[in-house]
């Protein structure tokens, strides 16, 4: 049996010539991304390595993106003094993709990715956000994970144990009628699959309606998909 389109972008990340649904993998990760919660995973991060006698550094600086986002201005002194850390730490390990509050490089952070280009078609992208979901509009396989499993990222450069999700392949056809957007019809899907509904699985969009969509409309599809419990959103790649 042919592979689905995710099957085929971890099979690749893991040096193997297929995967099953159900395996248990550890690809390797082309983009880690963190926000605020960066500096819950600089503590984990510290952990690994303490009493090892190694300097604590990440595997790779060039694919860790942090962007300050979710709680501008600080909102509390312990807030501010965690980006303080954070801006100390993304210096010592020569991290490039940070966007600090800046209105000449700042925003929101499943914007910026997109917006730079961190995001390629076949990447595996996680982030410490649940709606890392979103860059599978890009065609890449993403998804969040915690704090802790953000820390071996960042130390091994792989996701540990990954099962390798089921899909469940929605085609959409037709026209939008007026005032009608990707959000009405992600909404729409999610009443249909409930909350839960797809649970530990991939959505993948499909039809001349997504074909015809813009990034910022797969965007949203794919955002959202993660309220119908969704590992991850996907929209295979184009032209």
């Amino acid at each position: 049996m042919g592979m689905t389109y995710v099957q085929k972008v971890l099979a690749k990340a893991c040096g193997k010539a297929s995967v099953a649904v159900g395996d248990v993998v550890e690809p390797e990760v082309h983009l880690a991304m963190s926000h605020e919660n960066g500096a819950l995973v600089m503590n984990q991060f510290a952990e690994i390595f303490k009493d090892t006698g190694l300097e604590a550094r990440v595997w790779n600086p060039d694919k860790i993106a942090i962007i300050l986002d979710h709680r501008v201005p600080a909102e509390s002194s312990k807030t501010a003094t965690n980006k303080k850390k954070i801006r100390e730490f993304v210096a010592k390990q020569g991290i490039k993709k940070f966007h600090d509050i800046r209105g000449d490089e700042g925003g929101i952070c499943h914007q910026i990715l997109p917006e730079y280009g961190y995001v390629r078609p076949g990447f595996v992208v996680v982030g410490t956000d649940s709606h890392t979901t979103s860059h599978g509009a890009l065609g890449a396989f993403a998804f969040g994970i915690g704090a802790t499993e953000m820390a071996s990222v960042w130390t091994l450069g792989k996701i540990l144990n990954v099962e390798v999700p089921a899909t469940i392949k929605v085609n959409v056809s037709g026209k939008f009628a007026p005032y009608v957007e990707p959000k009405d019809l992600i909404l729409y899907l999610i009443g249909k699959l409930t909350a839960e509904g797809a649970n530990f699985k991939v959505i993948e969009f499909h039809g001349e309606t997504i074909k015809s969509m813009p990034t910022s409309g797969r965007l949203v599809l794919c955002n959202m998909s993660v309220e119908a419990g969704a590992t991850s959103g996907i929209v295979p790649p184009d032209e």
